[in-house]
């Protein structure tokens, strides 16, 4: 008798917990998403590309929900996020190329930085194409806009640099210290400074999944619950591995030194020199391929450095260095690299940073997501939006009409 009372308190505890959980589950949905329903998920809107390791489907229709959002996503025919792209008319054409910042991860393509440019520099007078991709370094996005990006006869290509992921993917080198996967096209110079790039793990992956490729996001019920989600957040924040070096997933951009006392692989401060010269090299020389491919079109060339969460969120800035004690950090390192590097070439630089921290210094919040992503917010965007039209306006970088503005 005591044997049965036992296992049916047992029950009854399982049963409660199982009643709390659920409600902690419902009430996070219907938080986070408005729903009780099953969180969605779906198709990733990413394809595979012979040279470029992935390209945006054309023609997607999906939706892209994380913890942080959920939003549709519209690939048009051409495989750009936007409107479709017509045969060229009288107005000035801008051409963005870049990663998932532009792109506008977790934002309504309503309110992303190209769609928001666009309006404000006065549809009648600029077309503002979105020629960003998520994943994307910049030897991807020099890559696009020879094979694709030119074609939409641009009068200007702003390239937009992402410094927390674009370096780190740009050579193999440093791929190898960021992340498991190498399936990417990768940058290197050859002894006389010519730029070289290596397409063996694009082509080998592209020949591997082109005729199968059925990437999705979809998961199984217990990893598609929120709790689930969010305790495996929590700990894979908490998680130390080899590719959880800040000298690579911070590293030369956002530090004032290298902190090999932090290192995974057990390299020095000068591999680390070594290693960023490198990449920082191979970057510059990118960026001058896409200057001059852009010019041999007839387009101008800009690029601004897109301003991640380290730069502008002090509380992010504070967890970092809690989390690697010790570690020096130089938010806009990157910054003044990029701003160096356009006055020595001719490069006009964008100033996609300084709206936000200034936003910040005022106590403005919900600049970036915070749960699961780290992406900039729709607020975000229409700050930057506004500060780059206000700067093209200003530049002459294009030919506006000043009766427009």
């Amino acid at each position: 008798m005591a044997k049965k009372s036992h296992l049916i308190n047992t029950g009854l505890v399982l049963l409660s917990i199982v009643i709390m959980l659920a409600m902690f589950e419902a009430a996070l949905r219907f938080y986070l998403f408005g729903t009780l329903a099953q969180p969605a998920a779906g198709k990733s809107a990413l394809m595979p590309h012979a040279t470029r390791t992935y390209t945006l489907e054309p023609g997607f229709r999906g939706r892209h929900q994380e913890l942080d959002f959920s939003v549709p996503v519209v690939v048009n025919e051409q495989g750009l996020r936007g409107p479709a792209v017509a045969p060229k008319g009288r107005r000035q054409r801008l051409l963005i190329v870049g990663d998932s910042a532009t792109y506008g991860s977790g934002v309504a393509v309503e309110q992303i930085i190209p769609t928001l440019l666009g309006e404000q520099l006065g549809p009648e007078q600029v077309e503002v194409i979105n020629g960003s991709i998520p994943v994307y370094s910049t030897v991807q996005e020099m890559l696009f806009l020879a094979e694709e990006g030119l074609a939409y006869e641009p009068d200007l290509v702003i390239l937009a640099f992402s410094p927390n992921t674009d370096m780190q993917t740009n050579t193999l080198a440093l791929q190898r210290l960021y992340q498991r996967k190498r399936i990417r096209p990768y940058a290197s110079l050859d002894a006389t400074g010519a730029l070289q790039i290596d397409f063996s793990r694009p082509a080998a992956y592209y020949e591997k999944t082109k005729n199968g490729y059925t990437k999705s996001r979809r998961r199984g019920f217990f990893r598609s619950l929120i709790l689930y989600r969010y305790i495996k957040n929590a700990v894979k924040g908490l998680k130390r591995t080899k590719y959880h070096d800040p000298n690579i997933f911070i590293g030369w951009p956002f530090l004032a030194e290298f902190a090999p006392q932090h290192s995974t692989q057990d390299l020095s401060a000068q591999d680390y020199e070594a290693l960023w010269a490198e990449g920082w090299a191979v970057t510059k020389a990118i960026i001058l391929r896409m200057r001059q491919a852009a010019e041999a079109k007839g387009a101008g060339f800009a690029m601004m450095v897109m301003a991640p969460k380290l730069q502008v969120d002090a509380a992010y800035q504070a967890r970092v260095v809690q989390a690697f004690p010790g570690l020096k950090l130089d938010p806009f390192r990157i910054n003044r690299a990029f701003e160096e590097f356009g006055r020595k070439e001719g490069i006009p630089v964008l100033d996609a940073l300084t709206p936000l921290v200034e936003a910040a210094a005022t106590g403005e919040d919900g600049l970036y997501f915070d749960i699961e992503d780290e992406h900039m917010t729709a607020k975000a965007h229409r700050l930057v939006a506004a500060s780059l039209a206000r700067q093209l306006r200003s530049s002459g970088l294009l030919r506006l009409d000043p009766r427009t503005e």
